[in-house]
């Protein structure tokens, strides 16, 4: 470790990290206006780091949780450098991670040993880079080596971003720093110390954030449905406290126990769907469970294995299988961990294959020599963290054994936008729950040798590490992280207080908007039927008098009828006729016109208006009129749902769309401000209780600590009896109605 090689990388590489360290710190500008023009909504840390990575700065270190937005923080970055005239370089320690970024971030990118070896940067034959000089031999082609071709020609103060900069291990970094130093290009890293670390010798971008001096660090999470998952993986992200992040995920039901690796294959191969992500701790195990994985598929009809092939793993690979290339080969147009889906399989053993998480529209199939499939090719359906890592998928598994590390752990259980389980094999939950603080405490990661002395000086400190010291200070600790937790649950409550009284204040306008429409729409048809009216009423009135009139004139001429004697009688007769015929007449013209007849004189007015409001009802105008209201209502129902949704929206953006879709009706009445203050008062009281035990001494601190813990225990075990007891009651007073089985049962 500690060889003159090793120590000759590092320091060369921590004096070309120091250089680029300036004097005063560069001025940002603001990326509000390109994140908006993308689409993008940015928290605060994403704006940051964002604009930092837009800036000039030499170096810029930005740091990010799994699933904080890292990609969508570039996106924003860039288009801010393209539009002021600069030009962005993506790279990636390998080419599956830069495959990855060219497809998320729809730019060029490339692996750092590809820009560099275009440099004359060559690997000799013990993995260590050397230099060609122009004029050279290339020792691996032959030919002479001319200077870069025009595609790895660097503009000065061209940004170089480098993705997933975790991973990058010291002698690449040291060549790129090296190339970025010649040609006055700016860098900036961006990746997750909480990650997989680089396959040779690392420690990147824990030098760069220390010799920097300043790192921007992207804590909000989005990937994850449920935000209270969310925060547990910030937990899990800075491991200080694994047994606190256990409980939270069994909690969660994201725990599963297994009796035996057998039965935890078993399960996995019945229960895992298309799409979802399985990590293991070696290439043997991922193989042991691909192989059973396969078995269920082809049982199901998902994978031919009619004609078959077989990998390097020594498995079969049919038609409908998930296979991962594990060499680069520019020529094929295939990366190491990359995964495809088997199309075709030919006699001779060469597949077709397609890109398993391309987005592309038309799929891009490509063909794979038999000889590349038995030597470069295997199942995926199980794969190791460093074949995860940089996957988001529906679901995700984790299977902790002794061989996997924090790193690891931490990799495989933030795949999964909507489930991340872990599943153990153990005989409790006690047990799982050492098993998993183990390896969360477990980190071989390489990083550096400043990492590695401090690492050994703490071990011989360490001795003791369940005194009372130790205790308080892990106590401090966990208040600590718990009322940052709460901050920025405040924080997030504040900000979805203030997006929904700004969406309030809008509705609030449109709302006034739409109902003063109803109200004129209203007070126009009330005018119209009521002018209406008003030109009716003297037709009626005029009807309904001339009816009235007619009837007593008949029954008049009746009288004089019955009362007529023999010379009147024909004079009579022919009265009382003519009388009829115009009560007839008046009658008909009455009924036509305003469908019933008046029946008195005293009610004709009355009968006037209800008939004229009734025949206005089919007036032009009052029609017209009611149309206008109709449709005035109509938009002020439909602007009222259009609100609910669009609140429901908001609100699934801010507290995940998971958790509104689970229950709408209680996400409808969330009070933000109320949370915001509960959240902040939690803060002030995880601070104030850190604040006393800081102000203890050790043993009395850690002894109210203990006290503590004791009182809560006891608590659970009462709130735990209780339940129990309310439970017997409820059965005993409920019994059971299942039908019973008589007859001798199936117990051993």
């Amino acid at each position: 470790m500690t060889s003159l090689r090793v120590v000759q990388v590092e320091t060369e590489l921590r004096d070309l990290i120091t250089a680029r360290t300036p004097e005063q710190e560069p001025e940002h500008t603001d990326v509000r206006e390109h994140a908006v023009a993308l689409g993008q909504r940015l928290d605060s840390g994403q704006l940051e780091a964002a604009a930092a990575v837009a800036s000039q700065d030499p170096l810029v270190i930005v740091e990010g949780a799994a699933g904080a937005g890292k990609t969508t923080m570039l996106a924003t970055a860039i288009r801010a450098t393209e539009q002021r005239g600069g030009r962005v370089r993506v790279v990636a320690p390998t080419k599956r991670a830069a495959e990855v970024a060219h497809q998320e971030l729809g730019v060029p990118a490339e692996s750092v040993a590809a820009l560099v070896y275009a440099r004359g940067w060559r690997r000799n034959s013990d993995g260590v880079w050397t230099r060609l000089a122009i004029g050279d031999s290339d020792p691996m082609t032959g030919a002479t080596y001319t200077g870069p071709p025009q595609a790895a020609r660097l503009r000065r103060g061209e940004r170089i971003v480098v993705d997933e900069a975790g991973m990058l291990d010291q002698d690449t970094a040291l060549a790129l720093f090296t190339v970025a130093a010649e040609t006055g290009a700016t860098l900036a890293l961006v990746g997750d110390r909480a990650q997989l670390p680089a396959v040779g010798r690392g420690g990147v971008l824990d030098m760069a954030a220390q010799l920097r001096g300043r790192a921007f660090d992207m804590a909000e999470v989005h990937r994850f449905a449920d935000p209270e998952y969310a925060e547990v993986t910030v937990q899990m992200r800075d491991r200080r406290n694994p047994g606190e992040v256990f409980d939270q995920l069994r909690v969660l039901g994201l725990i599963q126990l297994h009796t035996d690796a057998d039965e935890l294959r078993e399960h996995l191969a019945m229960s895992r769907r298309d799409g979802e992500a399985v990590t293991v701790a070696s290439n043997d195990e991922a193989a042991r469970l691909n192989d059973r994985i396969r078995d269920e598929r082809v049982a199901h009809g998902s994978v031919d294995d009619t004609t078959t092939t077989t990998g390097s793993d020594s498995l079969s690979i049919g038609r409908g299988d998930l296979i991962q290339t594990r060499k680069n080969s520019a020529d094929l147009g295939v990366a190491n961990r990359q995964q495809w889906i088997v199309q075709h399989v030919e006699a001779d053993g060469s597949l077709w294959v397609r890109d398993a998480h391309s987005d592309r529209k038309r799929e891009h199939t490509i063909h794979l020599p038999a000889e590349y499939v038995r030597e470069h090719a295997h199942l995926s359906y199980a794969a190791t963290a460093y074949g995860v890592q940089g996957v988001t998928a529906p679901a995700s598994h984790t299977i902790l054994t002794d061989s996997l590390g924090g790193a690891a752990v931490y990799v495989g259980m933030t795949r999964g936008r909507n489930e991340n389980t872990l599943h153990v094999v153990a005989e409790s939950m006690a047990d799982a729950r050492a098993q998993f603080i183990e390896a969360m405490e477990r980190d071989r990661a390489d990083r550096g040798l400043a990492d590695a002395t401090g690492r050994a000086a703490e071990a011989v400190r360490g001795l003791v590490s369940d005194g009372p010291v130790s205790i308080v200070n892990a106590d401090i600790a966990r208040l600590v992280r718990e009322a940052e937790r709460a901050e920025r649950k405040a924080e997030k409550w504040e900000r979805v207080a203030e997006r929904l009284d700004q969406q309030r204040a809008t509705y609030r306008a449109e709302d006034e908007q739409s109902t003063e429409a109803i109200r004129a729409a209203e007070t126009s048809a009330a005018q119209a039927r009521a002018e209406a009216v008003a030109e009716l009423m003297p037709q009626a009135v005029e009807d309904g008098e001339m009816y009235l009139t007619a009837v007593i004139a008949e029954s008049a001429a009746s009288e004089r009828l019955a009362a007529s004697g023999r010379f009147g009688r024909r004079r009579a007769r022919q009265e009382h006729q003519t009388a009829t015929e115009r009560t007839h007449t008046a009658r008909e013209r009455a009924r036509e016109t305003w469908g019933v007849l008046p029946r008195h004189s005293d009610s004709l007015t009355e009968w006037a208006t209800t008939t004229a409001q009734r025949r206005a009802e089919n007036d032009p105008r009052v029609l017209d009129a009611a149309r206008t209201l109709a449709a005035a209502r109509a938009e002020h129902a439909a602007l009222i749902d259009r609100h609910d949704r669009e609140r429901l929206t908001l609100l699934a953006q801010e507290l995940g769309a998971e958790r509104v879709r689970r229950d709408p009706i209680r996400a409808r009445f969330i009070r933000p401000n109320r949370e915001a203050h509960d959240t902040h008062v939690q803060a002030t009281v995880a601070r104030r209780e850190a604040e006393e035990l800081r102000a203890l001494p050790p043993e009395q601190a850690a002894a109210l600590i203990e006290a503590k813990r004791a009182a809560a225990e006891q608590a659970r075990q009462h709130a735990a009896d209780r339940a129990r007891r309310l439970r017997g009651t409820v059965e005993q007073n409920h019994p059971s109605t299942e039908p019973r089985r008589d007859g001798p049962g199936l117990g051993l």
